[in-house]
């Protein structure tokens, strides 16, 4: 009974200490907080949202702004508008971080580097329009700085610099932070651009730059199996010749000038050279076939000479 009783026992310790373990709390960077940053920069205004301090030759201390950002226009009488950026930034001792995520109906916005009253600081800019947001920005999340922190500051109105005495040097900022999405499957149901923010309605998919892939897979209709039905017209190649003398190009394939201005289509181009080079065979058929008639001619010539030398 003393045995059962001492093993019950161990085990409440146990429970409990489990339970103080789950209930600690982890000490961190403070500074969460919901700010409302005041009413964004008014028409026709740039401003940038001092986020924090960051490096600039001396080390610094703890500098951090992850949240979140809103920016609302609409009223009976004002066009409505959102934008909502996701910020993820720090800057401590000799190094900085940062990226943003944003939903925009304009531009996307954009982290950039200023100097505010000598000290540099990572800031966001907002999504610009004419027609400024008539409700305040808003903040939530961890923001803390050694200087500023949260400050929205207007530095350009009709394309002219503003406040030159207490921002200057604005430059972008390029993200160095790395997004992983660790997902069975990810759906993206409108367009995707890589390394442009153009945006072209026609294509689901824009990249600006090199592609790498172990294998692509283009669908494409009306393979040219055709060119071997009896009734397909070869052209000749008198007419190649002339196409190409006029054109500059072979029939049928797009010219330097047109590739250059409208790229090419894969799966199509791949067609059209495939049917190239079936036309191109049905050539080398007909001209071995010639090739053989005439040694066969050859041949009889000669077997008729030495007879008649004989």
């Amino acid at each position: 009974m003393k045995k059962a009783f001492i093993i019950l026992l161990n085990f409440v310790v146990l429970l409990l200490g489990i339970s103080r373990l789950h209930a600690q709390t982890v000490s961190g960077p403070s500074g969460y907080k919901v700010k409302d940053l005041g009413i964004g920069p008014g028409d026709y205004t740039r401003s940038l949202v001092l986020l924090h301090e960051i490096y600039n030759g001396t080390l610094l201390g703890f500098n951090n702004t992850v949240g979140t950002i809103t920016a609302f226009r609409g009223n009976e009488v004002a066009g409505s508008r959102m934008d909502v950026a996701q910020v993820n930034t720090t800057s401590a001792y000799n190094r900085i971080f940062g990226g943003v995520q944003s939903v925009s109906m304009e531009q996307p916005w954009k982290l950039k580097t200023c100097v505010f009253q000598g000290k540099k600081y990572l800031a966001l800019e907002p999504s610009y329009s004419d027609a400024h947001y008539n409700w305040s920005f808003q903040f939530a999340g961890w923001a803390n700085s050694t200087g500023e922190s949260l400050l929205c500051v207007n530095y350009m109105f009709r394309g002219q610099p503003i406040n030159q005495d207490l921002i200057s040097n604005i430059e972008d900022f390029t993200a160095n932070l790395i997004e992983t999405h660790d997902v069975t499957q990810m759906n993206i149901t409108g367009g995707l651009n890589i390394g442009t923010e153009t945006v072209n309605t026609d294509y689901k998919l824009q990249v600006k730059g090199k592609v790498r892939a172990q294998e692509i897979k283009v669908e494409t209709a009306n393979w040219p199996d055709y060119v071997f039905a009896k009734d397909y017209v070869l052209p000749s190649l008198k007419e190649t010749e002339k196409h190409i003398q006029e054109k500059g190009h072979l029939p049928g394939i797009p010219s330097a000038e047109e590739v250059k201005n409208n790229g090419v289509n894969i799966g199509e181009m791949n067609a059209k050279l495939l049917k190239k080079i079936e036309e191109l065979t049905l050539h080398l058929i007909e001209q071995n076939k010639m090739l053989q008639a005439q040694q066969t001619e050859i041949n009889s010539l000669k077997i008729a000479s030495k007879s008649h030398a004989n």
